[in-house]
């Protein structure tokens, strides 16, 4: 049985004052991002986050953020946001974030959140905001299209797509999930935290309502048992393929053997001020494999990719609130390992990018950074290098 979540409900609840009465203060705020780039050829939204190769200036993102505590135990939260990820114009305003939130222990961090909230997978996922992105750019694995889809399953990396059928990333680029989270924080220095979601689509995919009679896991573990050394753990499991596009194709009842599997691991080290991170994550794709658009004939195979990331941040002291960082990670294709088109060759091709950068807080909520990103790939070689300076200014 098919169910219909919505957040209206809560939102209906909240107004009527059905629980409790709302005498909650709104607390408003806001976050836009001011660009000024210069690419290359191939650069795009979905390729580099860059909207083309002219030297323009734009606004990547704006954001406003609205939170009310209802109470001592609950309170409410969202982001409304607009982005550059859907095209090259700003897409209209949408809510990223709305969840109702309940602490059912006084004095504890535990926390349920039901409703729309920021995917809990990898480092990432506390570097949603520019402001706390010590880079310009989100990592590969947020942004590097891999040619698997909602709609069609696996392609060969040099298909074409149907129209209006972009490929996946390992995880969503919006970063955000639907459905029930759990958090909470142990230790007098915290040194366990963990989140914990039930949704309705895993870290690569989003879904509005329910598309399964069960929902999908995501999940992070942090482990700090040294205020400079932190380990983290990430995961996420469940069906990805969309059932109303594809019901022409693939019956509704296999939909759900079509899962994303996707496991993480990062480690964090900081030192007086410098800061070093390391980063791995592996994508295991269980879909069918079209062998072009047309066709209904296709076998489940298991098409897998790796990322590895390294990150070095140094501060200096000399000059407050200034610092580098480069980062360079490398996207590594696997082979589809089953499955009547399998060959043991690579199912898409490998990337590999270096990111420059140099970056200033001049207030408390204004960061500056001047950013080079260089980007290699074994596929279609792209020419997709980009200059970025950006402003990042909170309110």
């Amino acid at each position: 049985m098919r169910f219909r979540v919505t957040l209206s409900f809560f939102l209906l609840l909240l107004l009527s004052g059905a629980a409790f009465p709302v005498t909650a203060q709104i607390q408003l705020g806001g976050l836009a991002d001011f660009e000024l780039k210069k690419g290359q050829n191939d650069s795009s939204p979905y390729v580099n986050q860059t909207p083309n190769d002219k030297w323009t200036i734009y606004t990547p993102y704006i954001r406003i953020f609205a939170s009310a505590d209802i109470s001592e135990n609950w309170f409410i939260s969202s982001v409304l946001q607009s982005d550059y990820y859907s095209g090259t114009e700003l897409s209209s305003p949408f809510f990223s974030v709305i969840n109702l939130n309940w602490i059912p222990i006084d004095d504890s961090d535990f926390t349920i959140t039901a409703g729309r909230f920021v995917t809990p997978y990898g480092v990432y996922s506390n570097r949603v905001l520019s402001i706390d992105n010590p880079f310009v750019h989100l990592p590969l694995t947020h942004v590097f299209g891999l040619p698997v889809s909602q709609q069609s399953g696996i392609l060969p990396y040099n298909a074409e797509y149907e129209e209006g059928i972009t490929g996946l990333t390992m995880v969503n680029q919006r970063m955000y999930s639907q459905g029930i989270l759990i958090q909470n924080s142990l230790g007098d220095s915290d040194w366990l935290q963990y989140k914990l979601a039930a949704a309705l689509a895993p870290a690569s995919a989003y879904f509005g309502t329910a598309m399964y009679n069960y929902p999908s896991f995501t999940g992070r573990i942090v482990i700090q048992p040294k205020i400079w050394a932190q380990l983290g753990l990430s995961f996420s499991n469940g069906p990805f393929m969309h059932p109303d596009d594809a019901a022409n194709r693939f019956p509704d009842s296999s939909l759900s053997e079509f899962r994303q599997i996707l496991l993480g691991s990062d480690l964090l080290i900081s030192y007086r001020y410098y800061s070093f991170l390391i980063e791995y994550n592996r994508s295991l794709w269980k879909a069918p494999y079209i062998n072009g658009t047309e066709t209904t004939d296709y076998e489940i195979s298991e098409a897998p990719v790796d990322h590895i990331s390294g990150e070095a941040v140094v501060r200096f002291p000399f000059f407050v609130g200034s610092y580098a960082a480069i980062r360079y990670e490398n996207l590594i294709s696997g082979s589809l390992s089953s499955g009547i088109y399998s060959s043991g060759s690579a199912w898409t091709y490998d990337r590999s990018r270096v990111e420059l950068l140099a970056g200033y807080k001049l207030h408390r909520n204004i960061k500056m950074k001047i950013s080079y990103l260089l980007g290699t790939d074994t596929g279609p070689d792209l020419n997709d290098n980009v200059f970025a300076v950006q402003l990042s200014v909170a309110y």
